[in-house]
């Protein structure tokens, strides 16, 4: 997917959403960049 990484400013990540919080609540998306590997999280 298009995100930017924050670590080396790549443009491309994989994602996967995670029930992070209670089944009530939206998930979790997390990214992993394609170039260096870093993994950061966005609230979607």
């Amino acid at each position: 997917t298009k995100a930017e990484c924050p670590k080396c400013g790549n443009h491309e990540a994989f994602y996967w959403l995670v029930q992070t919080r209670g089944a009530d609540e939206s998930s979790t998306q997390f990214l992993r960049c394609t170039r260096c590997g870093a993994t950061w999280r966005e609230n979607s």
